[in-house]
């Protein structure tokens, strides 16, 4: 039974009193359930009504309940309880009902708080304004929004916590539209801890939360991921759509974007459920926005019109304006004419400047000036961005991108190459300070969507001469392939769902009828996982300096070796092909078919590994060397190549199977991520420690690790090794061997996984391991395989390795017969152990094993040899 209600001897609850229905239609709009919180605080001024009470300012001090808070301190009187019955009210209805009868609700409480007594009415008035300020806000009429806060702002000293949390909270939003990004995290961290001093989860909830967004919009989308994790794991019953909402925008910026997307999803259906009518239009607009960046603008256009049909008739022009912005990005990609789309886009930034809604102005002239580049309209387009803020230095990374991208077009339209390689080299430097603030693998991957653009007219603009050509392809591809410099902290609730997600993951695999029953559980854990990772910050050390094409060379002619950079540009292939002396360009046609090409190779080399004996063999033999032979006709033999080879692939073909092609069989061959992080990794070890692991489910795992331990004087393994021991492996020695089952995981390459005793180690496992192996040998099916994440990378386990920092990998991007990789793996050490480097040894292993597949190990990185002793 819960307080201020009686219950007859018949069972008929009596009516609750106005402080319960007060107190819980408050708690029902911080737990963002508005249509509850409308009928509860609707049914307290009824109360009042039925008190006799009314407006009269005579009843004054009148006491309709003596727990009533009043914001002057003891219980309030009729009038004041009133005024913030109205003001609640308010905040319930602007979700249902929009802007515009919401502000009138407000209207008619600060017109009563007028007539309070003189103790209570600055802070009741202040309250008032706030409030309006909110609305106004919302609706996004910003310059009267501001008005209002600053009239707020006098009353402020003197209100309760509560109210001086939503004053604190409404004022860092409004902040955060001007953008003022720096103020509304003042404004939120102090709101925050206002909630955390006086016991108000919800409250802290939501402040945490606005804290993240500032912090995104500052740039710091690590730590912007980090105090959301942080307000989620607060012990609070609130509606997630709006924190959801934020959080959702965050992984936009970071070009996490089907993660993204779903999150959205998920916030509009809860905010439906609760009644949250505005803020599930506002999530779909966000969605369509979504959806254009995955390259979906039917799909776009779609769901901005739903955004706009869920605003229409709610008061908030704004927001529908924002959804026709939306709309016409996507229209614009869809091959919609682009003056058109100008048009409208600068009768919209005009709209929205006469609100007040500088920023969505701003981004309204920025589409239009897209929109007029494209038709080669750049004066237009460099005036419509003079007339803006300066969107070079603030607003989001992607705007930022955006910007220099028209305006280096501009230039370059004008024959200022100078200039516009200026503008390249600005936004080169801005999205290298972004990735240098996270540690997360996935979050540093696929921020780097903001670049394609710009890196593709980096090479534009490095005009016919091929060291040009490859040194544009070089800068963006070693940005994007930085190691991190700091490893994230331990964090003990991440380790404990890592732990709980690979337990699971074993469950389901020993039990497959378990699966279904598992999959919503085991989803919800990946995604805390990821939020996690996402969530580490990186270091701020010192950058590494750019590997110069002369350096390049030397490496390559001490090897008698040749560079190769395949580059995919204007819808084609072409390769630049680096030698001792001069350096050319070759065109290799279509990019389509290559890929084609690839993708029916890694087809018959999945059927070749599991046909193992038996009457097909010689079928898919048959296609297998069809397939390898097409892609080396369409890939290698133009380049005229030959020896040995180095090869800085497009994320498409980062995962093929180079061994397995003709004219490289026994051959050897490197890919690494660019040439200069080739050079870069460079080691030579003297006297090598090696780490032997076997994992279950390969029968010939513990012998194949007791010859790869023979080699190196280490002691075969007892036991299957467990997450712990691969953690240590790397941790203790310069080279590591792992011979187990590996997964790849194509649409959450984090989740790409060796099969240990306990179950899979994680790809985000390891962000957190201290490495010291240079080394590492994966004897395990597709960990070489690697999916496109964002512009020049890609993610899998072993080039997720060699974004940690570890220098050399050889993995198979395909499945291996575990008796080819049982023969082969022994030899290979042999080899390496009497002097050869990587991808010597591997060549000469694989041609010296005539078991199927033997070619299909990849090496990866950078040169890694035992240096004699002495040496």
């Amino acid at each position: 039974m819960t307080s201020g209600t009686r219950t007859s001897q018949v069972g008929a609850p009596v009516p609750p009193g106005v402080t319960e229905l007060f107190e819980r239609g408050r708690q029902a709009n911080s737990a963002g359930r508005p249509a509850l919180g409308e009928r509860l605080l609707r049914q307290a001024l009824s109360e009042l009504d039925h008190a006799g009470v009314g407006d009269r300012p005579e009843v004054v001090g009148f006491r309709v309940d003596e727990h009533f808070p009043s914001v002057g301190g003891g219980p309030a009187d009729a009038l004041e309880a009133r005024v913030r019955v109205l003001l609640s009210l308010s905040t319930a209805v602007v979700d249902g009902g929009g802007p515009a009868p919401a502000v009138r609700l407000a209207h008619q409480a600060l017109t009563r708080a007028g007539r309070t007594a003189e103790g209570v009415r600055p802070a009741l008035v202040a309250l008032c304004h706030a409030q309006l300020a909110t609305l106004h806000g919302r609706a996004g009429r910003l310059r009267t929004a501001l008005a209002e806060l600053d009239l707020a702002a006098a009353g402020r000293d003197r209100l309760g916590p509560r109210e001086k949390f939503g004053l604190l909270l409404s004022s860092g939003a409004l902040r955060m539209e001007v953008p003022d990004a720096g103020g509304a995290a003042a404004e939120f961290a102090a709101a925050a801890q206002l909630a955390a001093e006086h016991g108000l989860p919800a409250q802290e909830f939501m402040a945490l939360h606005n804290l993240g967004s500032a912090a995104a919009l500052e740039g710091d989308l690590p730590k912007a991921l980090s105090l959301m994790l942080k307000a989620d794991r607060l012990p609070t019953d609130v509606s997630r759509a709006v924190a959801w909402h934020g959080r959702a925008l965050v992984l936009l910026e970071a070009g996490l974007v089907t993660e993204a997307v779903e999150l959205l999803e998920r916030a509009t259906a809860e905010a439906l459920e609760d009644g949250q009518r505005l803020e599930a239009g506002h999530c779909l607009n966000d969605q369509a926005l979504g959806e254009l960046l995955l390259g979906e603008p039917e799909a776009a256009v779609a769901t901005a019109g739903r955004a706009a049909q869920t605003l229409a008739g709610g008061g908030a022009p704004g927001l529908r304006r924002r959804a026709s912005l939306v709309e016409l990005s996507a229209r614009l990609r869809t091959g919609s004419a682009p003056g058109r789309v100008a048009s409208r886009c600068v009768r919209l930034a005009e709209e929205f400047d006469r609100d007040g809604d500088n920023v969505a102005a701003d981004l309204a002239r920025l589409l239009a000036a897209e929109a007029l580049t494209a038709r080669g309209r750049h004066t237009e387009a460099v005036g419509l961005l003079d007339a803006s803020a300066e969107l070079t230095r603030v607003g989001s990374l992607s705007t930022r991108m955006r910007t220099r991208a028209v305006l280096a077009a501009a230039d370059r339209s004008r024959g200022d190459v100078a200039a516009a390689r200026r503008h390249v080299r600005a936004a080169l430097r801005d999205l290298s300070a972004a990735l240098s603030a996270s540690a997360s693998l996935e979050l540093r991957s696929v921020t780097l969507t903001h670049a394609t653009g710009l890196s593709r007219l980096d090479l534009e603009l490095a005009g016919e001469n091929p060291a040009a050509r490859l040194r544009a392809v070089e800068r963006w591809r070693e940005v994007a392939w930085r190691v991190p410099e700091v490893r994230p902290p331990a964090d003990p609730e991440l380790a404990r769902r890592v732990t709980n997600l690979r337990h699971l993951r074993q469950q389901a695999r020993e039990d497959p009828q378990q699966a279904g029953r598992l999959r919503e559980r085991l989803r919800s854990l990946e995604r805390q996982v990821a939020a996690a990772s996402w969530a580490a910050a990186g270091g701020s050390g010192t950058e590494r300096a750019h590997v110069p094409l002369a350096r390049v060379r030397e490496a390559l002619a001490a090897r008698a070796a040749t560079g190769v950079g395949l580059v995919e540009h204007r819808s084609h292939l072409a390769a630049v092909v680096v030698l001792r002396r001069r350096t050319r360009w070759v065109d290799l046609g279509p990019a389509a078919p290559v890929r084609e090409a690839v993708q029916r190779l890694a087809a018959d080399l999945e059927a070749r590994a599991r046909v193992g004996t038996g009457p097909m063999v010689n079928a898919v033999d048959a296609a297998l060397r069809a397939s390898a032979r097409a892609v080396d006709d369409l890939l290698l033999r133009p380049l005229g190549v030959d020896g040995r080879l180095v090869v800085a692939p497009v994320p498409a073909l980062a995962g093929l199977a180079w061994g397995v092609l003709p004219s490289r069989a026994g051959l050897p061959t490197t890919v690494a991520p660019s040439l200069g992080t080739w050079v870069r990794g460079t080691r030579s070890v003297s006297a090598p420690q090696a780490q032997v692991i076997a994992g279950p489910g390969l029968p010939g795992a513990r012998q194949e690790c007791a010859a790869v331990g023979a080699v190196w004087g280490t002691p075969a393994p007892t036991a299957l090794a467990s997450a712990e021991d691969l953690a240590g492996s790397l941790s203790r020695g310069d080279l590591t061997h792992v011979a187990a089952h590996g997964s790849h995981r194509s649409d959450s390459p984090l989740f790409s996984s060796l099969w240990l005793e306990d179950g899979p180690v994680f790809l985000a496992d390891l962000e957190r391991v201290e490495r010291t192996a240079s080394h590492v040998v994966v004897s395990a099916c597709e960990a070489g395989r690697a999916h496109a994440r964002g512009g020049d990378a890609s993610l899998g386990l072993a080039s997720g390795l060699l974004a940690l920092g570890v220098p050399s990998v050889v993995a198979s991007p395909c499945r291996v017969p575990d008796s080819t990789a049982a023969a082969l793996m022994p030899r290979y050490h042999r080899l390496l152990a009497d002097g050869h480097e990587v991808d010597e040894a591997l060549a000469l292993a694989a041609s010296s094993c005539d078991l199927p597949l033997a070619g299909a190990f990849v090496a990866w990185g950078s040169p890694w040899s035992v240096r004699p002793d002495g040496a």
